[in-house]
This record gives C-alpha cells, sequence and structure tokens, in this order.
C-alpha cells in the first residue's frame, strides 16, 4: 500500500479529489515518479478524498486508489506527514469540498501547495485561485511543473521546520550570559549596522517611434538582450508640431504614438545597451536613457533570485 518513510527523507502526501480525478487518479503517482533530487529523498504516497454527508454532517473520507479501505485525515496526516500536495484539475475546475480540506491542512499547520493541473495551456480552463494558498501550474502528464512544485513545497517544508525547531529558537549561547550582579559590559557600544549592498541590477527605459521597432529589437539581440517588455504609447508634445500621411492626406497628430521599452539587465551591461541603441540611432529614437536600479529579482513560480531569475 504505502511505502514506509525514508530515512532523512521528507514524507509528502498527495491528495486528490476523487469526483475530479477519478478517471486518472491512478496514474498520478507515475507523473512523479521521474522526480529525483539530489540533496532530499522523498517518499511519495496519494490518496483520493471525498465528502459524505452523514445526519446533516460532512464527513471527509481518504484512501489510496483502488484501496477499499477509508481513513480520516487525521489519520493520513498523523502518520509523520511532512507536506501536502492538493492537486487540482483545472478543466472541472476547484470543488466546496476543495476549499473545505485545504481549510483542514491549514489548521493541521502543515506546509501544502495546490497543484493546478492543466491539459494544455494554451487552452482556457476554469480558474482554480485559492486565497493564500501557493499555486503551482503543471500539466502532470508531460512533467511540466512538477519538479518546480516539489521545490517550492520542500522550502516551505524547511522553512516551517526552522521556525519550529527548539534547538534554534531556545540555545543561548554560552558566551552570551548575562553578567553577574546585572552589571552591564563596559563595552556596550551598539554594533554599526553593515551598509547596505549596493544593486547589481537595473531597470532600463527608453522611447521610440513604432516604425523603429525592428531595427531596435535585431539591434538589442545581436548584442544578446532578449527579455523586454514593449509598451504602446501616446505622448504630448506642445513645442513641436507633427504631422503623419494617412492615405494621400496629412493628419496633425497631437498625440503621436511611441513605444516603450522597459528591460532589466546587470549594470555591467548597460554599455552594450547604449550601443546596441546608438547603432540604430534615428531621430525617431529618443536621446534619452532612464535607469533606475532594481533592488532584487525573483522568480515567483521557483523563487530563484538575481541573474537566475532574468530570462
Amino acid at each position: 500500500m504505502e511505502k514506509e518513510s525514508t530515512i532523512n527523507g521528507k514524507k509528502i502526501v498527495i491528495l486528490s479529489n476523487y469526483n475530479s480525478n477519478k478517471a486518472h487518479s491512478e496514474n498520478l503517482m507515475e507523473y512523479f515518479k521521474d522526480v529525483t533530487f539530489q540533496d532530499s529523498d522523498i517518499d511519495l504516497s496519494l490518496f483520493n478524498y471525498r465528502r459524505l454527508l452523514i445526519d446533516g454532517g460532512k464527513n471527509y473520507l481518504f484512501n489510496p486508489p483502488d484501496y477499499p479501505e477509508f481513513m480520516t485525515l487525521k489519520q493520513v496526516l498523523s502518520r509523520d506527514v511532512d507536506g501536502v500536495i492538493l492537486f487540482i484539475e483545472t478543466r472541472i475546475g476547484i470543488f466546496e469540498t476543495d476549499l473545505e480540506i485545504i481549510d483542514l491542512i491549514a489548521g493541521e499547520d502543515i506546509p501544502h501547495v495546490l497543484f493546478a493541473n492543466r491539459e494544455d495551456f494554451n487552452k482556457f480552463e476554469m480558474d482554480t485561485h485559492v486565497e493564500g494558498v501557493l499555486i503551482i501550474p503543471t500539466i502532470a502528464q508531460d512533467g511540466i511543473g512538477i519538479n518546480d512544485g516539489l521545490k517550492m513545497l520542500l522550502k516551505l517544508i524547511d522553512n516551517h521546520e526552522k521556525e519550529y525547531d527548539p534547538s534554534e529558537n531556545n540555545q543561548t549561547p554560552e558566551n552570551n550570559q548575562t553578567p553577574e550582579n546585572n552589571q552591564t559590559p563596559e563595552n556596550n557600544d551598539t554594533p554599526e549596522t553593515p551598509p547596505t549592498p549596493e544593486t547589481e541590477f537595473c531597470k532600463l527605459r527608453f522611447f521610440f517611434h513604432p516604425v523603429e521597432l525592428d531595427n531596435v529589437k535585431k539591434s538589442l539581440a545581436k548584442f544578446g538582450f532578449s527579455n523586454l517588455t514593449l509598451i504602446d504609447i501616446k505622448y504630448q508634445n506642445y513645442q513641436e508640431e507633427k504631422t503623419e500621411t494617412y492615405r494621400g492626406s496629412s493628419y496633425e497628430l497631437q498625440l503621436p504614438p511611441k513605444i516603450e521599452m522597459m528591460m532589466i539587465t546587470k549594470k555591467e551591461e548597460i554599455e552594450y545597451v547604449i550601443k546596441a541603441i546608438e547603432s540604430v540611432k534615428t531621430e525617431d529614437i529618443s536621446e534619452k536613457l532612464f535607469i533606475s536600479p532594481v533592488e532584487d529579482i525573483i522568480r515567483i513560480r521557483t523563487t530563484e533570485k538575481g541573474e537566475n531569475a532574468i530570462d
């Protein structure tokens, strides 16, 4: 039925709503079989859950696929479980029972995430957003998102263990004991706060006419820059009149179109951005490059920081 907990590993339970996943719940463990981590042994087990109304009261039953005996949530979570994955099919949506199970898990103070599984990221599917729960988008049958989701859950588990580890919270260093008679040490200077390290990333913004879009993109690509954000804007300039021709007639443009391009890059790479713009510079490309510091960059899906979070 279930494997015993791996020594020094993490025991994680996958909970799947029987009503939404009964067509393939027996295959869920297959989606996770190729997941391996060098630093952690993971013991996975799967339980389907369902809700029954008995004498007007709600009862929640859990059982492994193809296993006839049912258990309570307390029984499922009493097996030294470190974390929980709630597996939801987005084409079906999220049921009231799913929300109730999430509340029950949160009440047990066990780290948990929700895997919002899709058939195809290009298809429209129902919203499964749940306030206060980390949502991991997946296409489980293709293995997409499984590794990232497990990494996120392991981080939550590690943070949870550090928060409740009595050895870290209650241990007082020997050299930090209070002096006898409550005497204050002579050297009671408050240590200086270390200076905040200077950021190594910057946000760049510059503007140009839409006709220059291809030239700007190609020039930046030659210098290795592809992480770009483009915004269509209109600007107002009372100091110069602007006209454009459409179908043989001239029109005065009070709010001519422009494109704002924004990118995040390392400080030492700014000079190459300038060279890329200079190589295609025309009157339709602004002379001004706006630079502002970026304290840090975090990829939400994997919590990677810094340079690893830049596409």
